[in-house]
């Protein structure tokens, strides 16, 4: 991909994209090495309601980042972003059933799918610049 070529508002969501995707990965390896864990265990569905908003963050800052690209999928329009993040979400908690100490919740599943929709629409209503 050649960078000179695409627009500066366009650089600007690339960037925020992959800082933020950066810090992400950053929160879940803490996460699975339990380093802040301890500090949510006194308020009732935190860690649900982080992924909430990290995934859905995630969710806009990349369906913004990639122009709002769509893929077919059996003959209907997905939007690109949110469905790879969908994915990565699904594997990741199925992957947690599988580790020595499961975390995983079909609540959480649900909580992030719910964010990656909410913030989708939310991504959807900014205007790019042409």
């Amino acid at each position: 991909m050649n960078f000179s070529k695409i627009k500066s508002s366009k650089k600007i969501w690339i960037f925020a994209c992959c800082l933020y995707l950066g810090i992400l990965i950053f929160i879940s390896n803490s996460a699975y090495l339990k380093n802040f864990l301890y500090l949510l265990k006194g308020i009732p569905f935190a860690k649900t309601l982080i992924e909430f908003f990290l995934i859905g963050f995630a969710t806009f800052l990349s369906h913004l980042s990639l122009n709002k690209r769509y893929v077919m999928v059996f003959g209907i329009f997905f939007p690109q972003a949110p469905l790879i993040i969908a994915m990565c979400c699904t594997l990741d908690e199925i992957l947690q059933t599988l580790s020595a100490k499961p975390s995983s919740s079909i609540i959480n599943l649900l909580a992030d799918l719910a964010g990656i929709i909410l913030f989708y629409f939310l991504a959807e209503r900014v205007k790019l610049k042409s």
